[in-house]
C-alpha cells in the first residue's frame, strides 16, 4: 500500500496466471471507497513511489513474453509513461533524485520520473540477476553473493551515483553460505543496512557509511534488523525489541512483548527466506510510536504500539483476523493495514 494525500493506493494480484490481471486501486482514506482503478498488464516484479506522487512499476507477462516499466499518478491512476523491459529476471525498481532506475539485463538505466526520457545508461558486467538493490540519498546500491567455494561467499556491494551512473565505491565482505544477501536497506539517514550472513542462530547485519562503504557497526539478532527514522530496530529474542542509535549502534532501549513476534517474522530452515526487510521484521514507525504485530493468545493477532523514545507500551489492540501483511501505511491520522481475507482496515 502507498499513501498519497487523502488516498491509500492498494495493489491486488491474482493467485495464479489463469486469474485476471493485477489491479491498482486508489481508496479514499476517510471512507475506504474506491476513487479509481487501473488494471496492470502483467505480473508486478517491483514497485517504488516517487517523491512527486507517482508509482514506478516493473511488470512481466509470461503470456506475451515481454515486460514494461511505467509510472502511474497516485492521485488519478493515470499512466504518465511506459517503456519496454526485455529481461524476465528484472529486480525491483528503484527511485532516486527524480529518476526511475531499471536494471534490464546487464544495463542500468535511469529514466526521468515525469517524462520517461533516458537520463543515463550504464553497462553492468558483474551483478547477477538475483542481485539485491536499492536507491537512496543520491546513490544506487547493488549487492550480491560471489561464491568462493567450500560453502563460503564474498558479498559484493557497489555504491553508484544516481545522477550519472558512475561507481563511487566498492566493498566486499566474506560470509557463510552462497545464497544472495537477504536485505539491503538504505532508508536510515547516513547509513546502509546489509544482512551479511544468515545462520541457525539469527543474522549478522553490517551498518555501513554510504559515503565510503565502510562498516560502522554490526547488528546481530534472531531476526533481520530494520532501519527506521528513529533508529535501527532489532529483535534480540522472540519476545523482545530493541532500538539502536543509527550511527553508533548503541542500544537506546529494550522492551518486552507480551506474546512474541507475529508469525510473519518467523524463519524457515537455516537461511532466511528472501524477502524485503520490512517483511522480515514487521515494525512501522508512525509519528512518536512504533507499531509491532504480535501473536496473541488462542491464535489471535495483536497490534501493539511502543514509544520510540523509551519503548513503553502506548496501546494494544486485537485484530479482527490474521494479519496478511505488515502495517503498510499511515495517512490522515489513521493506521492502515490488511487482514485475511484481504479487507483493508483503518483503526
Amino acid at each position: 500500500m502507498w499513501p498519497w494525500q487523502n488516498l491509500v493506493v492498494v495493489l491486488t494480484e491474482p493467485a495464479s496466471s489463469s486469474l485476471p490481471l493485477p489491479v491498482l486501486t486508489g481508496l479514499d482514506a476517510s471512507t475506504g471507497q474506491p476513487r479509481w482503478r487501473l488494471r496492470i498488464g502483467g505480473s508486478v516484479r517491483g514497485s517504488s513511489p516517487t517523491a512527486d506522487g507517482g508509482l514506478a512499476i516493473v511488470m512481466w507477462s509470461n503470456l506475451r513474453g515481454d515486460g514494461a516499466a511505467e509510472v502511474v499518478n497516485l492521485s488519478s491512476g493515470r499512466v504518465r509513461w511506459t517503456r519496454p523491459v526485455h529481461s524476465d529476471a528484472v529486480p525491483p525498481v528503484a527511485v532516486s533524485g527524480g529518476g526511475v532506475l531499471i536494471n534490464d539485463g546487464s544495463q542500468l538505466t535511469s529514466y526521468a520520473d515525469r517524462t520517461g526520457h533516458v537520463r543515463w545508461a550504464e553497462a553492468l558486467s558483474e551483478p547477477p540477476d538475483d542481485a539485491v538493490w536499492q536507491a537512496s540519498t543520491g546513490l544506487v546500491y547493488l549487492t550480491w553473493a560471489a561464491g568462493l567455494g567450500g560453502g563460503q561467499a564474498r558479498q559484493v556491494l557497489l555504491g553508484i551515483g544516481a545522477a550519472d551512473g558512475h561507481v563511487r565505491w566498492r566493498a566486499a565482505v566474506r560470509f557463510a553460505y552462497t545464497a544472495p544477501p537477504d536485505s539491503l536497506d538504505p532508508s536510515a539517514p547516513g547509513l546502509i543496512s546489509v544482512t551479511t550472513s544468515a545462520y541457525s542462530g539469527g543474522t549478522s547485519q553490517d551498518e555501513l557509511d554510504p559515503a565510503t562503504g565502510r562498516v560502522r557497526w554490526r547488528a546481530v539478532s534472531p531476526y533481520p534488523a530494520i532501519a527506521t527514522p528513529p533508529g535501527i530496530v532489532t529483535a534480540p529474542g522472540p519476545d523482545q525489541i530493541s532500538m539502536h542509535d543509527t550511527l553508533t549502534g548503541q542500544t537506546l532501549w529494550t522492551a518486552s512483548l507480551t506474546s512474541g513476534w507475529q508469525p510473519l517474522a518467523a524463519r524457515t530452515g537455516l537461511i532466511y527466506q528472501a524477502m524485503p526487510t520490512s517483511r522480515a521484521l514487521p515494525v512501522v514507525p508512525v509519528g512518536p510510536l512504533l507499531t509491532v504485530p504480535e501473536a496473541g493468545p488462542g491464535g489471535s493477532d495483536l497490534l501493539a504500539a511502543l514509544s520510540v523514545s523509551d519503548g513503553h507500551l502506548a496501546w494494544q489492540v486485537t485484530l479482527p483476523g490474521p494479519l496478511a501483511a505488515p502495517v503498510s501505511a499511515a495517512v490522515g491520522g489513521m493506521l492502515v493495514y490488511t487482514v485475511v481475507p484481504g479487507r483493508v482496515m483503518a483503526p
